[in-house]
């Protein structure tokens, strides 16, 4: 049975442990995650779905320069990162974590999506920033690390601006140092957890004497000079704020930059494949969500005398939603897993060297480096593209089973397909993905012959949706 298959029978904590122990990890460790996660499914059950469709309702808010979470989501936040120290598991054992990755993302991606993406936007960045410090670390950024693992730090990304959000290059905030800081000015938009978070990733163009060399990447602790402009006015994901953030005279450390002067965008940029990872699991943890409550409601209508799970046009819905989220999974656990392994300095997916270090990195130097990444990349986004699109799909099927109720807000699958249709926009469009997954073939191509995994042929049939997700996207038909 190839791996792709088992896996695809699985619960996504029983993946994490299977394919965590491929990687090497301790047997204790991962049975102290995997007690996390049921923790934190807890808290999610008591504190976030009784609350959802109340937050979804008020939404995050801009009172007097400051942004307001609704209701107790802020004291819920704090409790699962705080109380739970939840970012030391993903700090590595050298800087006294535990040392997880993608695989641990993933897995608690999916839980925390199964009740409202938008909180779990609020936790899941704070990873990103944290990879940043890790990954390119330096003595001075050990303190931030260290708030961030007791739950003192949330942090965002403030990279998108105005013309510059596919192509990240174009940003024209700029930072000049002056004396032992730099200064930073220049306007941010759609930035998730924005004037909430205070500890951020921050892009800008490195000028020197007015010149542009190179592009800098700041971590920003605090939010003094940072003026939070406006929050957008958004169909979902209303409990996370998604602000506009102007940057005046903001002064940095010069310690604060992030993998060198004028180096840091591509860097950094190469770091961040597990925000897309992130959203893979917002769909598939919200697909999940969707058609829990479909198959509910579709038991306990009634019509014509008879619940209306037993006709062909609802009951032929529910075996397709039940039929694909295993796959969903599959996409995300095995793009993680490829991004765990390309991180260890091993090839991306499996060669049946066992995890062992000497042998994973004997079989990656046949390849060039560039190759490997191209490889990596083409998993993250297969698995991006494949679940954003099929969430969407697949929560219009789930809506439509409730009929005119599914129009209406005051039922959850409404707030679902609102959530789930920024996922095929943000963190590269579908799009820039199959343009990926594309250009990836090249790299594909210096494999011996049925040598890579595509995880498309792990079943012999196809779902509606895998049809309908072809036929929008007939170029990337069988490469994935």
């Amino acid at each position: 049975m190839s791996l792709t298959k088992k896996i695809s029978t699985m619960s996504a904590n029983e993946i994490f442990a299977f394919l965590s122990k491929k990687l090497g990890y301790e047997d204790d460790d991962i049975e102290m995650f995997v007690a996390v996660l049921e923790t934190l499914a807890e808290i999610c059950e008591k504190k976030i779905r009784p609350n959802v469709l109340e937050w979804d309702a008020v939404g995050a808010q801009l009172k007097d320069g400051k942004v307001v979470l609704p209701g107790t989501l802020d004291n819920v936040v704090k409790e699962i990162i705080q109380d739970n120290e939840l970012y030391s598991f993903f700090i590595p054992k050298e800087l006294g974590g535990y040392g997880f990755a993608n695989l641990a993302l993933a897995a608690l991606s999916e839980i925390m999506s199964q009740y409202d993406v938008g909180v779990h936007i609020l936790v899941f960045i704070s990873l990103s920033v944290l990879e940043a410090l890790t990954v390119y670390n330096e003595p001075q950024f050990n303190p931030i690390i260290d708030k961030f693992a007791k739950g003192a730090y949330t942090g965002y990304v403030g990279f998108t601006e105005a013309g510059a959000g596919s192509n990240l290059e174009a940003v024209k905030t700029t930072s000049v140092l002056e004396g032992d800081e730099y200064v930073i000015n220049g306007t941010k938009i759609f930035i998730s957890n924005g004037g909430h978070a205070e500890t951020g990733l921050v892009l800008a163009r490195n000028m020197v004497d007015g010149k542009q060399e190179g592009h800098n990447v700041f971590i920003v602790e605090g939010l003094e000079g940072i003026t939070t402009e406006r929050l957008e006015h958004k169909s979902g994901l209303r409990a996370n704020p998604t602000a506009q953030l102007h940057f005046k005279d903001v002064r940095v450390p010069k310690e604060n930059i992030i993998a060198g002067v004028g180096k840091g965008y591509k860097k950094v940029l190469e770091r961040l494949m597990g925000m897309r990872l992130g959203v893979t699991f917002q769909g598939t943890g919200a697909t999940i969500r969707a058609y829990e409550l479909a198959k509910n409601y579709a038991e306990e209508r009634v019509q014509f005398g008879k619940p209306i799970n037993s006709f062909p046009g609802v009951s032929n819905k529910l075996k397709s939603l039940e039929a694909t989220i295993p796959r969903m999974r599959t996409y995300g656990f095995y793009s993680a897993f490829a991004l765990d392994r390309y991180y260890k300095g091993w090839l991306p997916f499996d060669v049946g060297a066992d995890g062992k270090d000497a042998s994973e990195k004997m079989a990656a130097s046949s390849l060039p480096g560039a190759a490997i990444g191209g490889l990596t990349h083409y998993f993250i986004s297969s698995g991006k593209m494949y679940t954003s699109e099929l969430s969407n799909y697949m929560t219009y099927d789930a809506q439509q089973i409730f009929g005119g109720n599914g129009f209406v807000e005051e039922y959850e699958v409404n707030k679902i397909a609102r959530d789930v249709r920024v996922l095929n926009v943000y963190e590269g469009t579908s799009e820039i993905h199959e343009f990926i997954i594309r250009r990836a073939q090249d790299a594909v191509n210096l494999l011996p012959a049925g040598k890579f995994p595509r995880i498309s042929h792990t079943w012999d049939d196809r779902t509606v949706y895998e049809k309908i997700f072809y036929l929008k996207f007939p170029e990337i038909d069988g490469l994935i």
